[in-house]
């Protein structure tokens, strides 16, 4: 039998072969146009037709006139041909899924056109620039480019673009968690569409009010705006907002107060059904991202693992670094719960690295703005500066004039003249203290960023601990369980040194007498039963150091004093006393670290015979640190250290 297509899709094809045979007619007819083109304009018009033409179906060549549309818009001093270029570059580039390239050619588009004055394509730049934003998780800077835009609406009203903004504006919000601002600008948004009866905008106000509403577990609003979007998206055949749609309210059963892992994962299957036959990667990717969490919730760590490896890499396909980096952390929980560990470390090695990825740019962006904000101050100060010095010549000038012609008139005006010079001294004064005022508060931010930074590395520190801590408990060998829980104390006396930082209003020195009675404290108490009776005696008064003498010290003092209460005490019964005692004198610090117990055997004490991890590393740190160290058995264990800083 002969094969045939069917009718339906032999008339698609016959569609598309005719729009794409006259999309290319019309692109061979613009570049037939430019040959022997003389008028520069108009032929910078025709790059421009030709970028537009070329966006949708081949964004190389579309770029490829854009450059050429800019050159030539250059030479001319086309101004407005550079920008609108500028505006297509992003477009493309958005379309090739690079993103930061987009954004910076959208923010390029805005600056031209406003310096141009021309508020319809500033308008659209920076509505674009906004959205942008949103998707790359700069959720501060897609704010402040908004609402720019909605006050430049004001001056040139565009309801259409104005809607727009509100639903960006509520998207952001939503995104950043403030659900309740999200709902006030959603209904501003529905306000306009209902206003134009724009059923389709109305669909999506409701849909994205359903969602916003579920996220507050206000149970029947969200239903409520859910099932009216849902029944005009049925109407209007939009698969696009029934798969949204689905997908909100299985996300609704997955929150906490209306938890049901059946009626969610109905939902969120359809919506990924409708979602993988659209191609739409976003909604699958979420879909997918919901399933993760509900089984998840429900225990089943293997189901939840294989959903979040799914939405994995969608979200890097669709360069999402807030959702990767997320995806990232769900994968390692449910690595760990899968008893995977080091397959979880490294996800969770990947989740921190992008998480503080994004710190550092928005901390870098932050520190920039602050830079130029004081570079811009500083240059009006000191043209301010500059002519309040040659006022000041000026008034000397008619000084010496009027002194010479009239006496009486001299002196009156000598008089305003100092009075004129103490007004122009005082601004100078008021221009040092702002100076010193802006210097301070750059200073402040500076070392609230410095904090965040200690407190993001203790809390990579302890993430290792408790890693160790879970790899202990999971091995049956003594030994190996010994090793990792020698490890994961290391790793806390130096979580604690970061931790004791950010605490302090100094940031480059550490308070070493509450450390060590904080180290050592938390040393006895995970001893139990062995320590409880050790009476303990710290001393470390005015002792500070920075992180880089801190660590190796905390380190040793944490070798001995665990070596102390696993061995030292283990016959005695009662009386313990273990010390640690550090102080400056001269130009030198002496540690001195003692027990009276049982003492460590001499074999042990020798540095070639010596087995002991714990020993070499107290040897090895106390090299690093350029100290002199000893070892004594009299009436216990002693170990003095002198060294210098």
């Amino acid at each position: 039998m002969k094969w045939m297509l069917p009718r339906n899709l032999l008339i698609f094809l016959f569609v598309y072969s005719a729009s794409l045979n006259a999309q290319q007619s019309q692109i061979d007819s613009l570049k037939h146009l430019l040959i022997g083109h003389k008028d520069d304009i108009e032929k910078a018009q025709i790059y421009r037709e030709l970028t537009i033409k070329y966006d949708r179906v081949n964004q190389d060549s579309s770029l490829y006139f854009a450059d050429k549309q800019i050159k030539l818009s250059k030479k001319i001093n086309y101004v407005e041909g550079e920008y609108a270029a500028y505006y297509s570059k992003g477009v493309s580039f958005f379309r090739k899924n690079l993103q930061d390239s987009a954004l910076y050619y959208f923010q390029k588009s805005y600056e031209d056109a406003l310096a141009a004055q021309d508020s319809i394509q500033a308008n659209q730049s920076l509505g674009s620039v906004g959205a942008l934003n949103i998707l790359l998780g700069n959720y501060e800077m897609a704010l402040e480019a908004l609402f720019a835009r909605l006050e430049m609406l004001k001056k040139y009203p565009n309801p259409a673009a104005e809607q727009t903004a509100y639903n960006n504006i509520a998207s952001t919000y939503d995104r950043m968690e403030n659900y309740a601002q999200a709902i006030l600008y959603h209904h501003k948004s529905l306000k306009l569409k209902m206003e134009a009866q724009d059923i389709n905008g109305i669909m999506i106000s409701y849909q994205n009010l359903g969602a916003a509403f579920t996220k507050l577990d206000d149970v029947d609003s969200a239903l409520y705006y859910t099932k009216r979007s849902f029944r005009i998206a049925e109407e209007l055949d939009d698969k696009i907002v029934m798969a949204a749609t689905l997908l909100n309210v299985g996300a609704f059963y997955t929150r906490d107060a209306h938890f049901s892992y059946d009626s969610a994962s109905v939902y969120l299957n359809k919506s990924l059904a409708i979602a993988n036959e659209i191609g739409d990667k976003d909604g699958m990717a979420r879909s997918y991202t919901n399933l993760s969490t509900i089984n998840f919730v429900e225990k089943k760590y293997q189901k939840s693992l294989d959903m979040s490896l799914k939405a994995l890499p969608l979200f890097e396909e669709l360069g999402y670094k807030n959702d990767i980096s997320e995806r990232a952390n769900d994968i390692a929980l449910a690595l760990e719960h899968l008893g995977r560990f080091p397959e979880a470390y490294a996800y969770l090695r990947r989740h921190k690295t992008l998480d503080d990825s994004l710190f550092t740019e928005e901390s870098t962006r932050a520190i920039s703005e602050m830079q130029t904000k004081y570079e811009t101050e500083k240059k009006d100060q000191d043209i301010a500066l500059q002519s309040a010095q040659l006022t000041e010549q000026q008034l000397e000038l008619e000084q010496q004039h009027l002194i010479r012609n009239v006496a009486v008139a001299g002196a009156m005006l000598l008089g305003m003249v100092a009075f004129l010079i103490y007004r122009i001294k005082t601004k100078s004064n008021e221009a040092i203290s702002a100076k010193n005022e802006l210097l301070s508060k750059s200073l402040s931010e500076r070392e609230a960023l410095l904090k965040e930074i200690h407190h993001r590395v203790k809390n990579n520190l302890q993430i290792i601990a408790s890693l160790l801590y879970l790899q202990s408990d999971e091995s049956e060998n003594q030994d190996v369980r010994r090793l990792l829980e020698e490890g994961q104390g290391r790793v806390r006396s130096m979580a604690l040194i970061h931790q004791k930082l950010y605490e302090n209003e100094d940031l480059k020195h550490i308070p070493f007498d509450d450390y060590l009675k904080e180290l050592i404290g938390e040393i006895k108490l995970s001893f139990g039963d062995m320590a409880k009776n050790v009476e303990l005696e710290v001393e470390a008064k005015d002792v500070f150091f920075d992180v880089d003498t801190a660590v190796p010290l905390g380190l040793i003092i944490n070798e001995l004093s665990t070596n102390a209460f696993k061995y030292a005490y283990a016959k005695r019964v009662g009386g313990g006393v273990f010390k640690v005692k550090l102080h400056k004198k001269g130009g030198a610090y002496h540690l001195t670290v003692s027990d009276n117990g049982s003492g460590i055997p001499d074999e042990v004490l020798n540095a070639t015979q010596s087995t002991s991890l714990g020993l070499k590393l107290t040897k090895m740190l106390s090299d690093q640190l350029e100290g002199e160290y000893n070892f004594s058995n009299t009436n216990g264990t002693t170990f003095d250290l002198k060294f210098a800083v």
